[in-house]
């Protein structure tokens, strides 16, 4: 239909200020809405990757395994409350990532490489999901790395007076930064606890009552059994450490003379049955 004189074609008007032609007919490709042509050339895309040509879906099909190895590793470090699936699923957006961007004149191999983005791309997400800021978390993992550096060099648990000093901070400094350092952890109320039946006993049910009943006492106990029954499961090293640090409230120098050991060693068998028991509690 032809334009009215003086009036200018609203087609060309748009690509006058720099507007791209708009496409008749769209499809979806990597979170983008582009021509239908253009996403079957980007699925059609061989990419050159160990001496073979690819396509995308060959790429990912080949590869997936890796995405499975480092989401089941960064899931160690999770609380149960973490899917899998969603770390998989994070990750294959880090190996599509991957596909894209490697070059293979640099010399390194697309596993070597692809790891690295998908671990990125996992950690990006469950940073993005994660309440607490990036200072308060890094705040709260120096307090730990002091407490244990102290801890293994007195022997005992650290005073307030000592990590304040440690770590270059107030008394008044210091209580904010374990008042946060305790807010940034979440737990859930539904996690479930091991029990002597043999079936989880939800967290919310081993809070406290205000008011106080002979159930919750009951409950309370059941768990400190359970507890125990978890320290007796330890290796023999490890377990006399917990019995004798946390139950008889002894030292490390003290303990390192019913084990015949060095008080250095005293310290790695107690950070290493601490990590066992945190196993065995997120396996329950």
């Amino acid at each position: 239909m032809p334009t009215p004189a003086g009036r200018a074609s609203p087609t060309r008007g748009r690509r006058a200020l720099g507007f791209p032609r708009t496409p008749t007919t769209t499809g979806v490709f990597g979170g983008k809405y582009v021509s239908k042509p253009r996403a079957r050339a980007a699925t059609n895309r061989r990419y050159s990757i160990d001496g073979g040509l690819l396509t995308q879906a060959e790429v990912v099909h080949k590869y997936l395994h890796l995405v499975k190895y480092v989401a089941g590793r960064i899931s160690m470090h999770l609380p149960s409350s973490v899917d899998i699936n969603d770390l998989i699923n994070d990750g294959v957006f880090g190996l599509l990532d991957a596909i894209e961007k490697y070059d293979r004149s640099r010399s390194v191999k697309f596993e070597t490489y692809a790891v690295t983005r998908i671990n990125g791309a996992i950690l990006d997400a469950l940073r993005s999901l994660d309440w607490v800021p990036r200072t308060i978390r890094h705040r709260a993992r120096e307090l730990e790395r002091a407490y244990e550096e102290l801890e293994m060099r007195h022997g005992r648990a650290p005073t307030d007076e000592e990590l304040a000093a440690h770590l270059g901070l107030s008394p008044e400094e210091l209580v904010r930064t374990v008042r946060h350092a305790r807010g940034a952890t979440l737990v859930s109320l539904e996690e479930l606890l091991p029990n002597q039946s043999g079936e989880g006993l939800a967290l919310a049910d081993t809070l406290k009552d205000e008011e106080g009943d002979v159930a919750g006492d009951l409950e309370r106990d059941e768990v400190r059994v359970e507890l125990e029954h978890s320290v007796e499961s330890l290796p023999p090293q490890e377990r006399i450490v917990i019995q004798l640090y946390y139950f008889e409230g002894q030292r490390l120098r003290e303990i390192k003379a019913a084990l015949g050991v060095s008080e250095s060693r005293v310290s790695q068998i107690h950070s290493a049955a601490v990590a066992h028991l945190k196993k065995i509690f997120r396996g329950l």
